[in-house]
């Protein structure tokens, strides 16, 4: 009898603590769409490609995406998560919201990457990650502003590609730090 309530016990403060990195995670999500530098073609450069790879690195899958779905659930509700503080359907709905759309893809091809044994297999997946996310904002930005495909990808895409990869791969690189530390106190 004991032993059934200390696992429930058990089972019950993984769910609160996985609660919790879960809402902290979709805040700094949050914080991370503030810092923001506008350009001409309405998606702005934010520091969230580098937030959703970190996450997708050093989070459980489960965190990592539920982080990214609670940030959207917020944003969609009326709390001011997106950039600019923007919230509502619109946001989603709008130019920007197939980038927002494929930050479940970044972070879901991070994660698998960091279980690849493989470097080469790692970089491949992330990669795969960042032009899904991309991909799905070019065709939203397209869909809505009328630009073709090359004219979208060149307004909203191109100009980020070199950050993202950089914000990428230092999000391995700082997770890949952390956890060294963690397994040599163990």
């Amino acid at each position: 009898m004991l032993e059934n309530i200390i696992k429930i016990t058990s089972k019950y403060r993984e769910n609160v603590r996985a609660i919790i990195i879960c809402l902290i995670s979709a805040f700094l999500l949050a914080v991370s769409a503030q810092i923001s530098i506008p350009l001409p073609g309405g998606v702005p450069m934010t520091l969230q490609t580098f937030a959703l790879a970190f996450f997708g690195y050093t989070l459980s899958k489960k965190c990592g995406i539920g982080a990214v779905i609670t940030y959207l659930l917020f944003g969609v509700v009326g709390v001011p998560v997106f950039t600019g503080s923007n919230f509502g359907t619109s946001a989603v709905f709008g130019i920007t919201g197939g980038f927002l759309i494929g930050f479940v893809f970044l972070v879901w091809f991070c994660n698998k990457a960091k279980n690849s044994k493989y470097i080469v297999l790692k970089i491949g997946l992330s990669a795969i990650g960042i032009m899904i996310c991309h991909l799905l904002g070019v065709l939203q930005y397209s869909f809505l502003t009328g630009l073709n495909l090359l004219q979208a990808f060149l307004l909203v895409s191109l100009p980020f590609l070199l950050k993202d990869s950089f914000s990428v791969i230092l999000a391995y690189m700082i997770s890949n730090k952390i956890q060294y530390r963690i397994n040599s106190k163990k």
